[in-house]
């Protein structure tokens, strides 16, 4: 038993040699590791040191952004419009509204004052509707606020509102 008919046998682990075709190796044999090159040898603690360094730099620039976006977010820029006469650049039968008069955005409920501008914005529309606005920045994100225009004009927004420019009547 111990002689094998080559032409019966079968290996699974390589194809039957072809007569007359040359011996293929997918694989060399391994030798010794090759050296480190010299730059590599003398650079080694430099170059784990500025990868540290690199790597410190990018984790400081997403914490910074991450912050950022969280301060940007706290806050808005709000912004409004009452509409006016064009002539007089006041609002009929209500002198406070007119254009250079103080505006005071306020917190509804606990009536903290979050900013003031001035009515300074003049535009005239296509339609000769004219309209004099004001913007405030850095205005704290809340709930609802209470829009105060010279002494006796108060009136309700929301945040949605205002960072759209508001229409306020």
């Amino acid at each position: 038993m111990t002689d094998s008919d080559p032409e019966t046998e079968h290996t699974t682990s390589s194809p039957e040699p072809v007569a007359g075709a040359p011996d293929v190796r997918f694989f060399l044999p391994q030798g010794p590791p090759l050296p480190p090159k010299r730059w590599q040898r003398r650079w080694k603690t430099g170059i784990r040191v500025g990868s540290v360094v690199v790597g410190a730099a990018f984790v400081g620039a997403a914490v910074f952004a991450v912050a950022q976006g969280v301060n940007a977010s706290a806050h808005f820029t709000a912004s409004g419009a009452v509409e006016v006469d064009c002539a007089s650049r006041a609002k009929p039968f209500a002198p406070d509204l007119r254009q250079g008069a103080p505006v005071r955005i306020v917190d509804a409920k606990s009536g903290e004052l979050y900013g003031s501008a001035k009515l300074d914005e003049f535009r005239k529309l296509g339609s000769g509707i004219c309209l004099v606005g004001f913007q405030m920045p850095n205005v704290p994100v809340a709930g609802l606020y209470t829009v105060e225009i010279g002494d006796r004009y108060r009136t309700l927004a929301s945040q949605a509102a205002l960072q759209g420019g508001a229409l306020l009547s």
